[in-house]
């Protein structure tokens, strides 16, 4: 859990999130909160239904928002660096036996 969830109407964020202080709060930490802000806001386009139907309703929910959460992402630097942070996260974190 990286520490909110989206619900029809509402928002819910652990306070680490949004209550940041500038004298101990790292750009790495601030990329985070900006991510996970944005993630929750773009579930109010991609559906906030609370009961998924099946397997298949949940990724394409989670799928659509990821993509546009990335693409907000992408635009706040340059696109090319923000897909090579990518594809380095999926082969450090889900796919290890590659990240070598």
């Amino acid at each position: 859990s990286l520490g909110a969830m989206e619900n029809k109407g509402l928002n819910f964020f652990q306070t680490s999130l949004i209550a940041t202080h500038t004298d101990v709060t790292t750009d790495i930490t601030y990329d985070l909160v900006e991510k996970t802000i944005a993630h929750e806001y773009f579930h109010n386009w991609s559906g906030n239904r609370v009961t998924l139907r099946d397997w298949f309703q949940f990724t394409l929910k989670e799928g659509l928002t990821v993509f546009r959460d990335q693409e907000f992402g992408a635009c706040q630097t340059s696109p090319t660096v923000a897909r090579i942070e990518a594809v380095k996260i999926l082969r450090e974190k889900q796919f290890r036996e590659d990240a070598d």
